[in-house]
């Protein structure tokens, strides 16, 4: 696997003092019906290691930090993208490569 952080995210990430990206799946189920999604967010080293223990997330070390991928099985192509997209003044995290 080959992961690649975008400029613009790794300026932001030096920001906030991040150096993890966790890939987890999110789960909403307020009606008759399930949705679920891939969720892509920045954490600190306390919740890195959290994911790492409890939870036993894989780490992927890559240039620019670790990457966190749940132990389920995950469709992942050979090069992942991260990217810093914004909405309305709200930044977060985007990638292209990865398919729940």
């Amino acid at each position: 696997m080959n992961f690649i952080c975008e400029p613009a995210l790794r300026e932001y990430m030096l920001k906030k003092k991040r150096s993890t990206i966790l890939v987890e799946e999110i789960t909403s189920s307020h009606s008759d019906f399930e949705i679920t999604e891939l969720h892509i967010r920045l954490i600190d080293e306390r919740q890195a290691a959290h994911f790492k223990s409890k939870k036993r997330y894989y780490t992927c070390k890559t240039d620019f930090g670790e990457v966190l991928l749940p132990p389920f099985k995950l469709k992942i192509h050979d090069t992942v993208t991260f990217s810093l997209k914004s909405f309305l003044g709200i930044k977060y995290v985007a990638q292209k490569g990865i398919v729940k």
